[in-house]
């Protein structure tokens, strides 16, 4: 038994040791020791054999007699007993993209026990009203069922993200992998993608495939070579993972990233300048070491998400690729929601939250008092947070945080507040919410209304898209893109991986047209601020530098530019 089919068979039972309540001290110990389990160089069954498996830190008498009977029995009593106390459907729900484990036990202690009891309180609205959950986990629950029960086609990168990076984490774990990285489409930030693919470097490519044949999320099996594995996930997804010499890791990451466009032109102008792609030093870093494979063919690293059509390849050889924005760039998140409205979090969790990110800024958005079903708030709501927040500034030294609004703009074209109420909001973001389906006129009525008005700062998820589950409303971008151009108004790029909007075409397009851009999370609980990723992976392939985004700059210059708009 490999030491990683011993570490699943921990952390399986870490798992419903949580969704059952149990000492959560317990629980750590489960997690904690399958981790090390992954993590030893010598197989456990030789440390056991050694009586050496229950001095390791970390593993003890306990669990080594755990190890024992598994590795013996391939299953432990306590294992048996575990599976027999969670009802089936209840471990079927961690086969839903994006929800863990503490939410599975959040769902089981409040009588959930099957997917279909779950979706109907997912379609019933009543998620959002359990402890600690909220709207976000409500979309992922009837997301997830929707991919369970199709199974095919393409999927957003927030559901293939997280899980190409768990992949990564097991490759890496194992001793006999020296690096591993996500490939292909997601490599470059895709919003959507049709498969997995990961390229990994062994000298040992037979156990690792073997391994990853009885990965517990391989559900089913489609093909193999002697260099790669193939198989399906529970929802339907394809993931591939192929195994290389570590000699041939960087130009194979650089051939399989592609896309095809991309690794031809190289080929090509290689070719023409008769050099051969290398050497590069085996245990560089990856980043270094692909920068050093491009300078060796004379150009510069090109970011994945540049590489297009093969046209960067002259870009990066006459020296003007952009120096795309990275994450370090981001100085401040300016669409954050709280428990005020339909968030999770506290107004302070999120301040603390966006402080631990190392953020210098941040404005709280709550929803707007017309936006009955996610708990908007009234004039005399939103007067009673904003002096919360300014009763807090005194505690939080440098950091600043702006009192705002994600107001709606309503179906007749009306905004949800009056304007000498909106005066009194450091920041006002407009958002269409409801009446998606209205006629082009009508959107364009609405959207009209908001930016001509000089007190609405940011138009919030411009296009109402949602990747995979909701086309955009009728609108014509090229209008509106003119139109924020001719009226200063900040068009955002919303980073929730469920919208992405604007997508990066329509970015590139609102920067040529002279617009300011801000990448924002549209976060509901402090957890969801790390998905600013996906924002700044999204501005990157549409090529915009620092300048072109509003929240590169410091909290005076955000300020000064908004307040600059109101005149």
């Amino acid at each position: 038994m490999h030491n990683q089919e011993i570490a699943w068979a921990l952390a399986e039972m870490a798992d419903l040791m949580e969704i059952l309540g149990e000492n959560p001290f317990k629980c750590r110990a489960f997690r904690r020791g399958g981790v090390i389990v992954a993590n030893l160089e010598t197989p456990a069954a030789t440390l056991l054999a050694r009586d050496q498996l229950g001095k390791i830190n970390g593993i003890g008498k306990s669990l080594s007699a755990e190890i024992a009977e598994l590795l013996r029995d391939r299953e432990t009593r306590q294992q048996r007993a575990l599976r027999e106390k969670v009802p089936p459907g209840v471990t079927e729900m961690l086969r839903l993209p994006g929800i863990g484990v503490r939410t599975v036990r959040a769902f089981f202690g409040q009588g959930l026990t099957t997917l279909e009891e779950l979706e109907e309180a997912a379609r019933e609205r009543k998620i959002r009203q359990m402890p600690g959950l909220g709207v976000k986990t409500e979309f992922a629950v009837l997301r997830g069922l929707e991919l369970l029960r199709h199974r095919a086609g393409k999927f957003a990168i927030g559901v293939t993200k997280p899980l190409a990076e768990s992949f990564v984490v097991f490759l890496r774990q194992l001793p006999e992998v020296r690096r591993a990285e996500i490939t292909g489409d997601l490599r470059r930030s895709q919003e959507l993608v049709t498969e997995i693919r990961l390229l990994a470097a062994s000298n040992q490519p037979a156990v690792v495939l073997d391994l990853v044949k009885k990965h517990p999320a391989a559900a089913c099996f489609l093909a193999a070579g002697p260099d790669w594995v193939r198989f399906r996930v529970n929802f339907g997804l394809a993931v591939q993972i192929e195994v290389v010499i570590e000699e041939q890791f960087i130009p194979r990451l650089v051939e399989t990233t592609g896309p095809p466009a991309h690794w031809t032109a190289l080929a090509a102008y290689r070719a023409g300048r008769r050099c051969d792609g290398g050497p590069w030093q085996r245990f560089m870093p990856v980043k270094e070491a692909e920068e050093q494979f491009y300078r060796s063919l004379g150009l510069p690293w090109i970011p994945p998400e540049l590489r297009e059509d093969g046209s960067e390849i002259q870009l990066a050889a006459a020296g003007k690729l952009p120096a795309v924005v990275e994450m370090a760039d981001i100085r401040g998140d300016l669409h954050l929601h709280t428990n005020w409205s339909d968030g999770v979090s506290t107004l302070e969790e999120m301040v603390t939250a966006a402080k631990e990110y190392g953020y210098e800024y941040m404005a709280i958005t709550d929803h707007s008092q017309s936006l009955g079903i996610a708990r908007g708030l009234s004039e005399a709501k939103l007067r009673e947070q904003q002096r919360l927040i300014r009763g807090m500034a005194g505690r939080n030294g440098d950091f600043e945080i702006l009192s705002g609004v994600e107001m709606d703009i309503l179906t007749d074209a009306r905004l949800d507040y009056p304007d000498a109420f909106l005066a009194e909001m450091d920041l006002v973001i407009a958002s269409v919410h409801t009446g998606l389906r209205q006629p082009r006129e009508r959107i364009h009525n609405r959207l009209e209304a908001a930016l001509k008005n000089p007190l609405v700062d940011i138009l919030g998820h411009p296009t109402g898209r949602m990747l995979g589950s909701r086309e955009p409303y009728d609108v014509d971008v090229e209008w509106l893109l003119q139109l924020a151009a001719k009226t200063g108004t900040v068009l955002e790029i919303n980073s929730s991986p469920d919208r992405l909007d604007l997508s990066a075409p329509h970015a590139r397009q609102a920067r040529d047209c002279g617009v300011m851009l801000v990448i924002n999370t549209d976060a509901h609980d402090r957890a969801r601020l790390n998905e600013i990723a996906y924002g700044v992976a999204n501005a990157r392939k549409a090529g915009l530098i620092p300048k072109d985004i509003l929240n590169t700059r410091s909290a005076g210059e955000v300020k000064k530019i908004l307040r600059r708009r109101k005149g």
